[in-house]
């Protein structure tokens, strides 16, 4: 989970509760989970119509909430990703949306774990 996840990100969110509570880091992992796929599916659909605008959006969005959650690969890939749209360079959108996607399995079966961990 190391890899997929900055582990001190999680711990960090953790200690932001007085009580050792995991409430804030379970909110967090489940808006991911619930709003991550659309996002993995807007970047798919945008790159297969080639709408530049659309995977930009759904790049940012599933950067910041990666980021939120220490997955640091997502977050650089979905990065990475914006900035190409941003060119409108179909080449590198295209290596990089399918691994975004890929990358993202591995982050929700990680946050999964968490889920279980805490809940």
């Amino acid at each position: 989970m190391g890899q997929v996840l900055d582990m001190a990100v999680v711990e960090e969110l953790l200690s932001l509760s007085d009580d050792g509570d995991p409430e804030l880091l379970l909110d967090l992992i489940r808006l991911f989970l619930d709003d991550g796929p659309a996002k993995i599916d807007a970047l798919v659909s945008g790159l297969a119509e080639r709408d530049f605008e659309k995977m930009e959006r759904a790049a940012h969005a599933l950067k910041g909430s990666s980021g939120n959650l220490g997955a640091r690969l997502l977050q650089d890939t979905c990065e990475r990703l914006q900035l190409s749209t941003r060119k409108r360079d179909l080449v590198s959108s295209a290596e990089l949306a399918p691994r975004a996607k890929a990358q993202f399995a591995d982050v929700r079966d990680a946050l999964q774990g968490l889920q279980r961990r805490y809940s």
